[in-house]
């Protein structure tokens, strides 16, 4: 069959055409025009089909936009903004079963019994319902459709709607559609790339009572991205409602409370087993919280706790399996102290592309536990790191490590001229060292220095006497002029002669000693007796033990 010739110069035509058609033999063959072509969804038929048909039925002279042709009902053009006169289409006292609904405007409309006799339908059953490039949003399907089996909903312009009120429902069918799961017109978080919303308002499929009607769940796909044209692309185009809505609902049951959680920007990854795999964003700015959320969906990358009194990073330590896949971390503006708790973190192993602790009350920079992290973060050229804001601590022990952290990072650390110390208004970067840590005088360095120069005079001096001695026999000064006696040696047995200037103001108690000065270290002591020459203050005329060479001999005793 190479040709079809379609006869409409009436009604009557119309009827006749859509059940037979004329091949080129001119034999007459018994065909469901619109039944065969209809049941296509594909883009480029769906315009085939609806514009030869809704062209017959513009030829009608009766002013309403519908058609009863044996059992099924074919209406166009209808808009939700201008709807029927009443009775326009009463005449036509229709007995469908099947009724299709081609280019039509049904945003926010009520599809219920109602509509469907403002039609022209007076059959007490509808079996099915068909609609064909078709505008749908917010649109309600049920309220007295009781009888209704197959909800067909394939080849049309869609957007989310409510859960049909259709309890005798057999099979819904919704592919052949561009579903805007992700949305990025619709409002959204910054770095997000879509809300949720699409997710939540469709959840109603994945009850059990839709999802075993819902036929072509697995040929049912979102259209995430309409700027992918080529052709080897276009399968990346296609990501399943089903997976989507099931990614909306676990991330709304693990979603910390009062925060919003979105699509990220970098959303989507492709693997073989899973066509689609979502990264989430969570906000929770403003909101006056106390601490990090003890839990977070899973393949959440963007954490904004921005403007809240957040004083603890605890949450982030011992490898806390729910901030695994963190990537952006924004703190700005709360109650930190400090970053205990980066250490031993999955942010310090992985390094994040965004970390933002601005204007908080942080004053130790720890330096060791952000190492590793702005040192695996370099790899990323979009890294970026902020720390302004804070009252930083600088003294002589920590301002030269701090520096040259500061120095060997700048291309990550995006603030530094900004970070100020908490004791001055100078640039914690551009702080003099030289000048911080040596205008003070430290007068323990002088004490050590005089402590010194008198140990290296006593050792020369010790030095020098040794020398001495053992070259003429002569005792140190010290030695020559001790004013004491040893106990158990009588004075005279260490001299004669006593210096004069031990001799003055004594006063001799007792018999004078009568002991021979020769006998030495008297019994019972001990010690040693040591030769030198004749001190200039012994008298000439005392007697004294002399040593060979005319020297005096004097007492060491050992105490």
């Amino acid at each position: 069959m190479r040709t079809i010739t379609i006869d409409f110069l009436s009604v009557f035509g119309l009827m006749i055409a859509y059940n037979t058609v004329i091949a080129d033999d001119g034999v007459m063959i018994e065909n469901d025009f619109f039944r065969d072509t209809l049941d296509t969804f594909d883009d480029d038929t769906v315009d085939n089909v609806t514009e030869p048909a809704c062209d017959i039925i513009a030829t009608n002279p009766n002013p309403c936009p519908c058609q009863c042709l044996s059992d099924s009902l074919i209406c166009c053009n209808l808009d939700n903004t201008s709807p029927l006169p009443k009775g326009q289409c009463d005449s036509y006292n229709c007995s469908a079963t099947e009724i299709t609904l081609l280019n039509c405007q049904l945003h926010s409309t009520v599809i219920n019994r109602q509509f469907i006799l403002s039609l022209g339908w007076r059959q007490s059953r509808l079996r099915t319902l068909r609609l064909r490039n078709c505008s749908i949003s917010d649109t309600t399907f049920g309220s007295g459709l009781e009888g209704l089996r197959v909800l067909d909903l394939r080849g049309n312009k869609v957007d989310a709607f409510r859960e049909p009120e259709l309890e005798m429902l057999d099979s819904i069918y919704l592919s052949g559609n561009n579903w805007p799961c992700i949305d990025p017109s619709k409002e959204k978080r910054f770095r997000s790339k879509s809300n949720l919303i699409f997710g939540e308002k469709m959840s109603w499929l994945l009850d059990m009572y839709w999802n075993e009607r819902w036929i072509d769940r697995k040929l049912t796909f979102c259209n995430l991205d309409d700027h992918l044209q080529s052709v080897e692309e276009e399968i990346v185009k296609k990501h399943s409602v089903e997976s989507f809505l099931q990614f909306t609902k676990k991330t709304n049951s693990t979603c910390p409370a009062l925060c919003d959680c979105e699509v990220a920007d970098e959303t989507i990854k492709f693997t073989l087993e899973d066509m689609s795999k979502y990264k989430v964003n969570v906000v929770c700015t403003d909101l006056g919280l106390t601490s990090l959320p003890s839990r977070l969906p899973p393949d959440t990358i963007y954490l904004n706790m921005a403007n809240n009194q957040v004083s603890s990073l605890d949450l982030l330590s011992n490898l806390n399996p729910d901030y695994k896949s963190i990537e952006r971390l924004i703190l700005t503006n709360n109650s930190l102290k400090s970053m205990q708790g980066l250490e031993n973190s999955w942010l310090q192993r992985n390094g994040p592309v965004l970390l933002d602790v601005r204007d908080n009350f942080i004053t130790q920079l720890d330096t060791s536990a952000l190492e590793s992290m702005l040192s695996k973060a370099s790899i990323n050229t979009e890294s970026n790191y902020f720390f302004a804001g804070n009252p930083w601590s600088c003294n002589c022990q920590n301002i030269k490590t701090i520096q040259e952290f500061l120095e060997k990072y700048s291309s990550l650390i995006m603030d530094t001229e900004h970070m100020h110390c908490s004791d001055c208004e100078c640039t914690l970067l551009h702080l003099d060292y030289k000048e911080m840590c040596t205008k003070d005088h430290d007068y323990m360095i002088w004490v050590i220095l005089v402590e010194a120069i008198l140990l290296v005079a006593i050792m020369l001096k010790l030095t020098w006497d040794c020398v001495r001695y053992r070259r003429t026999g002569h005792l140190p000064w010290v030695a020559r002029h001790l004013c004491w006696s040893v106990p158990g040696i009588s004075r005279g047995r260490w001299t004669s002669t006593l210096p004069s200037m031990c001799a003055q103001g004594e006063q001799v108690i007792g018999q004078e000693v009568t002991q021979d000065p020769n006998q030495g270290v008297a019994k019972g002591s001990s010690g040693y007796i040591t030769c030198s020459g004749t001190s200039s203050h012994s008298s000439k005329t005392a007697q004294t033990r002399t040593c060979p060479g005319g020297k005096e001999s004097s007492v060491v005793r050992f105490l």
